[in-house]
């Protein structure tokens, strides 16, 4: 099992034990990033370790290599020197670690570690993509037996990740290591650390005023309640959500997670940003992943690859719950039944024949609202920048339709009893704006949101500022979200509510 390590980058020695003290239930062990104090803290790391009592990683990691230190070489030595130099001979008392790049080879700073029973940490940061040469990196890394090496890669892509894993495969087992990939699309490495081997997993406290030290890296109590970190075992099964960049922001994993935690069920439920769905369903395959929630932009994308599809996928055109059987993949549309289940809490009526409904966007969530509104006997139109989407799911429901254009003002003055809002603009990681900035409000419609991070948007701000009813999606994410847990689980989600508030 892999160690948690929180990594702290405050300006003050002050700051950090006060982070330690707040975090020391949650991890193993810390690392003192001194690159990020401020000059005149530098120089007084050496009782750092007195004070945190665990086993600390002494790090001034340069400008190069990802770190902020942009002193001079010399000084970086002496500040390390300092650090290791004077130490005790109660172990204990010094640094458990350093850490060293692959080219800082200074005979008389790694004999002081020696010495002192502190370890060499040998790394290499790779802030590139995935080095072509990744055998001869390896070998320069663990060339001297009693250092641990230490890869980082951040993963440009998908597939820098899934290379990154392929490779650490095929390593003898019992090799000590620590590896991550960097970056949104490596987000998994830091929680899945049985696919690497990793010995280490870095964390960082995401609180006010606060830098991770390195990109993609998660608050140690996100890891810890929501993904069960220090529990996970090579056995358990492995679920996801498939998305862009935004997905990384997305409340799925606390529910699903919440679901298996309360169950009692082993298995853990990440996110997997992604860059190309082709790249996503090899990674699938590789893990593999048992279960997949499909969210943005790949609803449509995934179809091709699904052996099999439910009523709703064959009918709405998108799939967001993909489930592994002896065939292949069985696809199934629960944004249907959580729209619906979510409107009619919402909106509160049983006669729809005279409600006139706007449907902003032509994307999956809209295909599946467009499914349930037809269901209804709703009039409506659907708006979106493309317009040939537009026009192609209109049609299907035979509703009017338009692309940003006057005429998008036109009829959604004709529909606006209720605006349901499908696109990502002004979801959290996502493009930021209101999508409807060209349409003024009166007062009298209602706005209903798909997104749910944040729990208001610009657009639903304005829709209430204005005296309209206005509600984000957490509702329809709730439902949809319970009918994936039995797909995934064959039992149902448990009573019982994450506490989206903290999240």
């Amino acid at each position: 099992m892999a160690s948690l390590c929180l990594s702290l980058t405050a300006s003050t020695i002050a700051r950090n034990v006060e982070l330690l003290e707040r975090y020391r239930h949650l991890v193993d062990m810390v690392e003192l990033r001194v690159d990020f104090l401020e000059p005149q803290e530098q120089f007084y790391v050496r009782r750092f370790p007195q004070l945190a009592g665990m086993p600390v990683i002494l790090t001034v990691r340069r400008k190069s290599d990802g770190g902020h230190f942009s002193g001079g070489e010399a000084v970086r030595l002496v500040i390390m020197a300092k650090a290791l130099a004077y130490a005790d001979a109660d172990h204990s008392k010094n640094f458990a670690y350093v850490d060293l790049e692959n080219d800082l080879h200074v005979p008389s700073l790694q004999e002081a570690a020696r010495t002192f029973g502190t370890r060499v940490i040998r790394s290499r940061h790779i802030m590139d993509g995935m080095p072509a040469d990744i055998n001869a990196v390896w070998r320069e890394l663990t060339d001297n037996p009693l250092e641990l090496p230490k890869l980082s890669v951040y993963s440009r892509s998908l597939q820098d990740t899934l290379d990154l894993l392929e490779f650490f495969r095929h390593r003898p087992r019992g090799e000590e290591r620590v590896v991550s990939a960097m970056g949104d699309f490596g987000f998994s490495s830091r929680i899945l650390t049985q696919l690497t081997g990793s010995r280490i997993s870095y964390a960082s406290a995401l609180e006010a005023g606060m830098t991770i030290s390195a990109p993609g890296q998660i608050d140690p109590r996100v890891l810890t309640d929501v993904y069960r970190f220090k529990q996970i075992q090579k056995d358990w099964q492995l679920f996801g959500i498939l998305g862009g960049p935004a997905v990384c922001n997305s409340l799925s994993p606390l529910i699903h997670n919440s679901g298996f935690a309360e169950l009692k069920i082993p298995a853990v439920y990440a996110p997997f940003p992604a860059d190309s769905v082709e790249c996503f369903m090899k990674l699938a395959d590789f893990l593999p992943l048992q279960g997949v929630s499909v969210t943005v932009p790949y609803k449509e994308k995934v179809c091709s690859f699904l052996s099999s599809r439910s009523v709703e996928v064959e009918s709405i055109g998108a799939c967001n719950t993909m489930v592994r059987t002896d065939e292949g993949w069985a696809g199934y549309n629960t944004d249907a039944h959580g729209f619906r289940k979510a409107l009619f809490d919402f909106y509160g009526t049983a006669d729809w024949s005279d409600v006139k409904v706007s449907i902003i966007g032509a994307g999956g969530a809209a295909r599946a609202v467009a499914h349930v509104l037809a269901g209804l006997g709703v009039r409506a139109c659907v708006v979106n920048r493309n317009m040939h989407k537009a026009k192609q799911l209109a049609e299907k429901y035979g509703f009017s339709w338009s692309g940003l254009t006057e005429r998008a003002v036109h009829l959604l003055e004709k529909h606006n009893d209720l605006i349901i809002q499908t696109t990502s603009v002004g979801m959290s990681g996502g493009a930021q704006g209101d999508p409807l900035e060209w349409y003024d409000f009166d007062g009298h419609e209602a706005l209903f949101e798909t997104i749910y991070n944040p729990l208001e948007t610009p657009v639903m701000a304005r829709a209430r500022a204005a005296g309209c009813r206005a509600v984000n999606g957490l509702g329809m994410l709730k439902a949809q979200a319970a009918a994936q847990f039995a797909l995934f689980t064959g039992q149902d989600f448990p009573d019982i509510l994450p506490d989206f508030s903290a999240s």
